[in-house]
């Protein structure tokens, strides 16, 4: 393993990459670690040999991006999907001609398709999974992280030659090409502005407006912290601490000590401020209170329904004997695009942007016959 923080190593790098037909990529980020999470490591294979290069340090990595945009250089990522959107996000880096083994792996139905999982199917390499929630923007990084590293993308080129040679015998290698080209599309596109994102936390439903407003006002509170500290939300405090006093809502300091998930640090350093955001939200006047989420009514279509089981029959159907998951073979979102179509010959499945060509080649005429308007079992 070569570690790159040097401007002349990666030149040289690059030189070396640019001149392959086949490499393989990887990254590390700081997400666990950090608010505004970054690109901290990205690692190579090339021609054999590994490589580390440190985006953190004072080089240009501007030729990176020609690598991945080249079309004669095939790119292999491994759960890529993550990997592109944070190379786009942070150095507007796009990809050409890529190849993903845990896609691959998918369509050709492994039940495990994770890397560890294929290293060790295919290899009987076992990956120490010691570093996984390691914090990547440390410097120096010891050795056995680095070794971590360099194991993402050591074996991927082997990984995909063998698991290419398996697609192109059963006939599957076209379809993956084609989810590899869509891979390619994705970008990093900021969330939408979300005006209450204390809503996103789970199991606050049935709480009442003066608990959601405890709630509020916690969960605002530790993302400003967060921010100015450049740390993940949760290192802060959890979201069973916020949920748990929003429940409760303690009145004295006593009551809060006895919050159980509210650690004894957490008491200790936050208590006056975690007393204070509670007693403001309780002295709020009704008005100035969160909404409670409005129950959604359910209306079930049962002709769209029926569309859809039939559909789903189908699709378990081809599923189970090509040894796929089923989700991998069409999605319910497909299955309810085509049953609200309506299709009348396979070329009006072209209507369904998410569907891919060889889902069309393979469901095709399958779906229509199960939605035959002639059919006596028609809902």
């Amino acid at each position: 393993m070569k570690w790159v923080a040097k401007q002349a190593a990666f030149d040289e790098l690059i030189d070396r990459a640019a001149s392959q037909e086949v490499i393989a990529i990887d990254t590390e980020a700081d997400s666990l670690h950090s608010y505004f999470d970054k690109v901290c490591l990205i690692q190579m294979s090339v021609s054999g040999e590994d490589y580390v290069v440190d985006p953190l340090a004072k080089i240009d990595i501007k030729r990176f991006g020609d690598v991945l945009s080249n079309p004669s250089i095939r790119k292999i990522f491994h759960g890529g999907d993550y990997d592109l959107r944070i190379l786009n996000r942070d150095f507007g880096f796009t990809i050409a001609n890529l190849v993903d083994t845990m896609i691959s792996a998918q369509l050709l139905g492994y039940e495990a398709f994770g890397l560890a999982a294929l290293l060790e199917r295919h290899f009987g390499v076992k990956l120490n999974k010691t570093h996984q929630r390691a914090d990547w923007a440390m410097r120096p990084l010891p050795p056995d992280m680095l070794d971590y590293a360099a194991t993402d993308t050591r074996y991927l080129v082997r990984l995909y030659e063998i698991l290419r040679a398996e697609l192109e015998e059963r006939g599957r290698w076209g379809w993956a090409m084609e989810e590899f080209a869509r891979l390619e599309n994705v970008r990093f596109r900021e969330s939408e502005d979300d005006a209450e994102p204390f809503r996103r936390l789970k199991g606050i439903g049935a709480f009442d407006r003066r608990s959601l407003a405890v709630i509020r006002a916690l969960h605002e509170w530790r993302d400003k912290l967060a921010r100015e500290a450049d740390r993940p939300p949760f290192k802060i405090i959890g979201n069973d601490a916020i949920i748990e006093l929003g429940k409760l809502k303690p009145k004295s300091t006593a009551e809060l000590s006895k919050i159980k998930a509210v650690s004894q640090y957490h008491f200790r350093r936050y208590g006056e401020e975690l007393m204070g955001l509670v007693r403001h939200a309780l002295e709020l006047p009704e008005e100035a209170l969160p909404q409670r989420a409005e129950s959604r009514p359910f209306f079930r279509d049962k002709v769209l329904e029926a569309r859809i089981d039939r559909l789903k029959r189908v699709r378990d159907k081809v599923a189970k004997d090509l040894g796929i998951e089923v989700s991998v073979v069409a999605p319910r979102h497909i299955l309810a695009a085509v049953a609200t179509l309506e299709p009348r010959e396979v070329s009006d499945l072209d209507q369904v942007p998410a569907m891919r060509e060889w889902q069309k080649q393979l469901l095709g005429e399958a779906f229509l016959a199960a939605l035959d308007t002639n059919s006596s079992s028609r809902a």
